[in-house]
C-alpha cells in the first residue's frame, strides 16, 4: 500500500485530499485510515493525486508543492510534478 500520511489538524483540507485522491484513482480501492492525529490515505502499488482534482475539491487554486505542511510522511516512492504527485512500489525482481 502506497499514499500520503497527513497531519489530521486541518479536516476541510485533509477531506478534500481523500476526495481528490479517490476521484484521481477510480479503479484503485482507497483506503482511509483517521488516527485523529493523522490520516492515512492508502492504495494498493500506486496513488495518484492531480492539481486540477485538489484545485476542484478545495474551491480555490492550490500549488502541489503546498501540501508539504499538512504531509506527516509518505508510504512507497514519490514522484511530485507541478501538476501531479504519484506514490508508487518499485517493480523489482
Amino acid at each position: 500500500m502506497v499514499g500520503p500520511i497527513l497531519r489530521g489538524v486541518d479536516g476541510d483540507f485533509c477531506d478534500a485530499m481523500i476526495n481528490a485522491i479517490e476521484i484521481d484513482n477510480p479503479d484503485t480501492e482507497v483506503v482511509v485510515d483517521d488516527q485523529g492525529g493523522y490520516i492515512r490515505i492508502s492504495a494498493e502499488r500506486r496513488c495518484r493525486l492531480t492539481r486540477t482534482t485538489l484545485e476542484d475539491e478545495l474551491g480555490r487554486p492550490f500549488r502541489l508543492s503546498d501540501i508539504e505542511p499538512n504531509l506527516a510522511g509518505f508510504s512507497g516512492r514519490i514522484i511530485v510534478g507541478d501538476d501531479e504527485i504519484v506514490w508508487h512500489l518499485d517493480r523489482e525482481g
